[in-house]
């Protein structure tokens, strides 16, 4: 039973250890990945299964909807450039974020 209980505690970290999440996220690097940034904008718009992007999934749909309200200096700071970024690169998936996670949108 223990073997159990440790192999699935195992398995929960390497999974775990495996997602991407917010604060990790390099946005120029996801975006350059076109693959991964349609992957990455399925799962945020509940399209697809998340896999490794449920943290950002996880994240993303507060922050939006908090405009980052409780975040502290360090992460208002990437969630603007995140914004920015996404903005000028993929306007079509900031709009689609925007619309469907922004209180005013709803």
């Amino acid at each position: 039973m223990m073997r159990v209980i440790i192999l699935l505690f195992t398995v929960l970290a390497v999974a775990l250890g495996n997602q991407i999440s917010f604060e990790d996220l390099d946005i120029e690097k996801l975006l350059s990945n076109e693959e991964k940034s349609k992957a990455a904008f399925a799962c945020l718009m509940d399209q697809k299964p998340c896999g490794e992007m449920q943290g950002l999934r996880d994240t993303i749909p507060y922050l939006i909807k908090t405009k980052c309200g409780q975040c502290t200096p360090k992460q208002k700071q990437k969630y603007d450039h995140i914004s920015k970024v996404l903005s000028e690169k993929h306007p079509e998936y900031f709009s689609a974020l925007a619309l469907k996670y922004s209180p005013s949108a709803q």
